[in-house]
């Protein structure tokens, strides 16, 4: 079988196989794999005969279960006396068996058991009957047979798929796929497919400038064999990335649904009348095919890591960087490929199955500098210590967890994020406790410095400041490079440094602290608040605040007041009007009470001098509502003219 030569392992949990070997002539080639990874392997699969021959068919083990294959077939291996109970479950068929150097052919009849007493002791011994030639009844004691042959093809193929079934159910995880080579001689063949695997991790060492020394940032891959083959002398790349990848049921049988139709079985005793013909609703072909498919997002670098992990004891002191760096030989060829990157190790790598390896990939001296990082949100009193690295490396950095040394103290842990080339990053991995800060809040208006006009309305514009003061007191005796996350609410600044970075929520401000000193900082934002005033309904006193704060211009306070004006106008015609309808309602009223008074009276002369009485009031009442209506007409007619002015005054309205 083909043996393992190269492995690709990727970021998103798959591995490239390739397998090498020599084959003679036409040569089946066998290889295992569980059954979850058939349908990786059938997605995948490349053959290349590397010395001019061809491939045949592939064949593989069917998902079908064990047990129903057993229910397939016509024979059985009992449990116990698996010789004399298989053969007795032959019955009929044709057998050649070796008895006394003599070959005889016969069709099984069945076993039997003959006991005999032998001087007063009893034994029990085992026969054949056969049915041989010309009719003759043959027995054959069975421990006097040396050898049988299946003389039937049929019989001997259901017993070769009987024990393979059974041998099959032994390992109901392993699948053999088989590949027929075809050629003449002897050639070498490359076999690839892609399957699940573990994905490699990263795992940094970082010791930090000191003393002269040059910073050292030393990279180890965590590779894992899961597989049921010994990698001896593999060729090894790790590649980094998200390509897209899912998993497709090739492996299942699968099964369309057809319509059943039933032959008509009574018996027809006169000429049948044939029916036309009925057409078939047409069956749907459509399938669904169940893909998982995992996207991994690759997401933007935080401001701070999200988790932090704190030493436990003391751990033993480590090396010093350049013993560190003299110690680990790096044989890594590094290789960029689209959107993915890979690092090829030059060195052949062995991993027995069932075990993992650490393999250095990164040893370099990139830019790096021991700064601090201080965010409220993280820890309020203290700032983190932490290195700012710069990706100079020409390499893509993995994310993994880091341990930082400085010279050969032990001073940390820290997770990486993945990082590309030329990125920078800051990366926490301790609370810098000789530091500590104050952070104080204070919010402050300005008077009105603007105003605009929206529509029908005029906003007044202010200023609101919010100023937030850092106190740094630093307690050390070097200087220090303080970086600030101040999380803005508003995207202007005043009287402000500009930041060193801007994230999505935070601006990135470098603060130096100096030896047992303290350092203050402000941070100012501006955002700018606004008061609506109706300009229909405006008052006078308030186009007098607007001339006063010089907000609006000479003509734009003529026009105001002309509006002002023409709404007070309307104002008091609206009242007016208001009185019309309020002595139209009581009259009204009045004139109820009068019909009602007059639907009582009688025929009395008294009643009949009381009814002139009160018609004549209602003929008076009626002149009354007449007018008022009248009158309440015109007016809703001005107002209506007046509001249509009032509008065009407003529309026609500058503040310049």
């Amino acid at each position: 079988m083909p043996e393992i030569t190269r492995v690709v392992l990727f970021k998103h949990g798959v591995g490239y196989f390739e397998r090498r070997g020599r084959v003679q002539g036409d040569q089946e080639i066998e290889l295992g794999f569980k059954a979850g990874q058939m349908n990786d392997v059938l997605k995948s699969l490349i053959t290349l005969d590397l010395s001019g021959g061809t491939f045949g068919a592939l064949s593989y083990d069917a998902e079908e279960p064990g047990e129903k294959r057993l229910e397939e077939l016509n024979i059985d291996i009992p449990q116990g006396r698996a010789f004399t109970a298989f053969l007795d479950g032959l019955k009929g068929a044709r057998l050649e068996v070796e008895h006394s150097g003599r070959l005889v052919q016969g069709h099984i009849v069945g076993t039997e058991t003959w006991e005999r007493l032998h001087d007063g002791a009893k034994t029990t011994s085992h026969q054949l009957v056969l049915l041989a030639a010309e009719g003759r009844l043959l027995r054959l004691p069975l421990d006097e047979i040396s050898g049988a042959r299946l003389l039937d093809g049929a019989v001997r193929r259901d017993l070769d798929r009987l024990l393979q079934a059974h041998f099959a159910g032994l390992h109901r995880d392993r699948k053999l796929l088989r590949i027929q080579c075809r050629g003449e001689g002897e050639r070498q063949v490359q076999l690839g497919y892609v399957v699940e695997a573990p994905v490699w991790k990263t795992s940094y060492r970082v010791v930090l400038p000191a003393g002269g020394q040059r910073p050292l940032l030393q990279g180890w891959a965590i590779v894992d064999n899961t597989t049921e083959d010994d990698w001896h002398d593999i060729s090894l790349s790790l590649v980094s990335g998200l390509p897209i990848s899912f998993v497709h049921d090739l492996y299942s049988a699968r099964y369309r649904q057809r319509p059943v139709v039933e032959v008509e079985r009574e018996a027809a005793v006169a000429p049948p009348v044939v029916e036309g013909a009925m057409l078939l609703d047409e069956m749907a072909e459509a399938e669904e095919m169940d893909e998982e498919m995992e996207y991994t997002l690759a997401e933007g670098g935080a401001p701070l890591p999200s988790r932090m992990r704190r030493a436990r004891g003391a751990p033993p002191p480590a090396p010093p960087a350049e013993l560190a760096r003299q110690s680990v030989r790096v044989e890594t060829r590094t290789e960029q490929v689209g959107d993915l990157f890979a690092y090829n190790i030059t060195t052949p790598v062995s991993i027995d199955a069932g075990h993992s390896a650490m393999v250095p990939i990164l040893q370099e001296s990139p830019a790096m500098e021991r700064v601090a990082i201080y965010n409220p949100e993280v820890r309020e009193k203290n700032p983190l210590s932490a290195f700012r690295l710069e990706n100079d490396t020409g390499l893509t950095l993995e994310g993994g967890p880091v341990t930082v040394f400085e010279g050969d103290q032990y001073v940390g842990e820290a997770m990486l994020e993945t990082m590309r080339r030329q990125e920078k990053r800051i990366t926490p991995y301790s609370v810098e406790l000789a530091v500590t800060v104050q952070r104080e809040e204070v919010s402050e208006r300005q008077d009105f410095h603007r105003a605009v006009k929206r529509g029908r309305y005029i906003h007044r514009l202010y200023r609101l400041l919010q100023h937030t003061r850092y106190q740094f007191h630093s307690r050390l005796e070097r200087p220090l490079a303080c970086y600030l996350d101040h999380r803005f609410s508003y995207a202007v600044r005043e009287n402000t440094p500009e930041p060193e970075e801007v994230t999505e929520n935070f601006w990135r401000f470098k603060v130096e602290l100096e030896p047992r000193a303290s350092t203050g900082f402000t941070v100012t934002e501006v955002s700018e608040e606004s008061e609506s005033i109706e300009i229909p309904g405006i008052a006078r006193r308030t186009i007098r605040d607007l001339v006063d704060g010089r907000l609006i211009s000479r003509s734009a306070r003529k026009a105001l007041e002309q509006v002002a004006e023409l709404a007070e106008q309307m104002e008091k015609l609206r009242q007016e009007l208001a009185e019309l309808e309020r002595r139209e309602k009581k009259i009204v009223v009045d004139q109820k009470r009068l019909r009602e008074n007059l639907r009582g009276l009688g025929s009395s002369s008294e009643e009949q001098r009381l009814r002139s009485r009160y018609v004549k009031k209602l003929e008076q009442q009626e002149e009354q509502l007449e007018q008022l209506r009248g009158q309440a007409a015109e007016l809703r007619q001005r107002l209506e003219q007046m509001q249509e002015r009032l509008e065009q005054m407003v529309e026609e309205l500058t503040l310049d």
